[in-house]
């Protein structure tokens, strides 16, 4: 009986989070208010217990804005250069606010010091508020524009990364804000876009995919805007500060590589990227770039599919937004203010066409992981930021394909090639049980056998090339061949190719987590690893080989 319960509650959790009918009105707004109740509370009790620059536990408040207004003090006194050096940055926020211990590096392009040095024209507090009230408005106007009424609004509000934004006076507001609405104004004021969207360069980590996307879409004018604006901040700067703060500039470069992103000085559970979670579990720094790199062009791949498809502007608009993020290997816990928007733009487009399966729930689960995604990654190292992330740009991928037709077009040829596709569905199945023979056999030789992993590698591969022929010739292929010795010699003339192939790729992954290393890699996890890396390199070859000229012979003379 409890048993009997527990499934069938289970079942109506399951339901509940599949068709979004647990995200209600009223609970969206009741959430919202109690966390829009708690941000004020915590906001406000560290201003009344301050004393306008350091807060009740001798913290300043706002605590990374106080670098970016010490930047300003600097520039105002005449020493443009200062910023970038480290150490002369670290004295003048000790000077400024007696911590000894809190530094907030710089390190932002030259054309970001004016709007530093036009808020240290102000008291700290007075400038902190000024700066997080006028880009908070920024931000919240932006997305009355995508997604119209007061719920919107509300949830806009209330998004988590916006009290993690004012808790370190940084510049999230602003980033949504310019990027959004470049995205936003890019069919009707393609000019006005570009410049918005130049002005962003102050964090060039968000731009790399921006150009592919345009470049994708066709948004000429709005890449020439772009460059002229890039171009007129630089030589703005250049004239006002002269040469040396551009040189100290590209000398500090190197201190923000070596410290924020490959040492992780911010702390890896802050970093929401894929570069931030392959150091945290221990990789090195030339596996995490090669992971990274990866995560970027599978991001890139997906903007040209959705803008160079032209899919619904919210759509391309959402896709980018979530990889800018994905793409750059150092984005912070605040810099999530780049979902909002992108939520907003799905959630727009939802609300006119409907709602997928789980789209609700993802949603949901993606406005409110950044107040989470800290905490969680601290304790259990499980970056549920980053995987947020990814699952909300599969969501959009999705959508985005069903909105072009590609969905559609894939299962009319489903439909049309059947037998292609069930060929192709058998294969795969054959291919896993090929793998678990050759992978098991692989560790059970090298580590029952003594053999090393290398010379393990080839009397599994012969056993499963055997297992997979005969599946193949039964199951896949149908083949009625009476010639089963001929047979066997071609899928293996085809197979030592792919084979061939297989064990290259096979070694160079072994021998690449051997030099770069994760930590808590064991033999056998490198070797799954450099098995499955191996087989899916050679998969297409194989499958070609095989249908082409293995089994295709009898097949042909049977059609006949």
């Amino acid at each position: 009986m409890v048993v009997s319960s527990f499934c069938e509650l289970r079942k109506r959790m399951i339901e509940s989070l599949r068709n979004g009918l647990w995200l209600t009105r009223e609970r969206m707004r009741l959430v919202s208010a109690i966390l829009l109740v708690f941000y004020a509370l915590s906001t406000g009790f560290l201003f009344a217990t301050s004393d306008g620059r350091l807060d009740r536990f001798d913290r300043p408040l706002g605590t990374d804005f106080s670098g970016v207004w010490t930047a300003g003090v600097s520039v105002l006194e005449g020493h443009p250069e200062s910023p970038f050096d480290p150490q002369s940055h670290a004295a003048k926020q000790r000077s400024l606010f007696g911590d000894p211990d809190a530094f907030f590096p710089w390190s932002y392009p030259p054309f970001f010091l004016a709007l530093a040095a036009a808020l240290a024209l102000l008291p700290y507090a007075l400038a902190l508020i000024a700066w997080q009230g006028a880009t908070l408005a920024l931000y919240l106007g932006l997305v009355r524009r995508i997604l119209p009424g007061r719920d919107a609004l509300l949830l806009a509000a209330a998004f988590p990364a916006v009290f993690i934004n004012i808790g370190h006076g940084q510049n999230g507001f602003l980033s949504a804000a310019l990027l959004g609405g470049g995205l936003v104004l890019l069919d009707r004021r393609p000019w006005v876009a570009g410049v918005l969207i130049g002005l962003l360069a102050y964090k060039p980590q968000f731009g790399l995919l921006i150009p592919i996307a345009l470049i994708a879409g066709f948004y000429w004018r709005t890449i020439v805007a772009a460059a002229l604006t890039v171009v007129a901040m630089s030589l703005a700067t250049f004239e006002a500060f002269g040469w040396s703060t551009w040189q100290a500039f590209f000398d500090c470069l190197d201190f923000s590589r070596r410290v924020n992103i490959e040492g992780g000085a911010t702390g890896w559970e802050k970093i929401q990227t894929v570069f931030a979670a392959v150091r945290m579990w221990g990789g090195s720094v030339e596996l995490a770039y090669a992971v990274q790199t990866v995560s970027a062009a599978s991001c890139a791949a997906a903007l040209l599919v959705i803008w160079g498809g032209r899919a619904d502007w919210r759509l391309r608009g959402a896709a980018l937004m979530v990889a800018a993020l994905l793409a750059t290997p150092y984005a912070l816990d605040y810099d999530m203010m780049l979902l909002g928007p992108a939520i907003a733009m799905v959630a727009s487009y939802g609300m006119q066409r409907g709602f997928l399966p789980w789209e609700k729930s993802i949603l949901a689960i993606t406005w409110i992981v950044p107040i989470l995604a800290r905490n969680i990654a601290g304790v259990t190292l499980v970056p549920v930021g980053l995987l947020s992330m990814l699952a909300f740009a599969a969501l959009i991928l999705w959508r985005a394909c069903l909105d072009m037709g590609l969905v559609g077009w894939c299962v009319k040829f489903a439909e049309k090639h059947a037998a292609l596709v069930a060929q192709m569905r058998a294969f795969l199945v054959v291919g896993v049980i090929g793998f678990v023979v050759d992978a098991g056999l692989t560790m059970l030789l090298s580590s029952a056998g003594g053999l090393s992993p290398y010379a393990a590698r080839i009397p599994a591969v012969l056993c499963a090339a055997t297992t997979t022929w005969l599946l193949n010739r039964r199951h896949t292929f149908r083949s009625q061949d009476v010639q089963r010795a001929r047979e066997f010699v071609r899928y293996l003339s085809v197979s030592v190719v792919g084979t061939t192939l297989n064990y290259t790729v096979y070694s160079l992954v072994l021998m690449g987590i051997a030099r770069m290393g994760l930590t808590f890699v064991t033999q056998n996890m490198a070797i799954v690893a450099a098995v499955t890396c191996g087989s899916l390199v050679s998969m297409s070859l194989t499958f070609t080989g095989f249908r082409l000229f293995a089994f295709q012979r009898e097949r042909a003379r049977h059609a006949a």
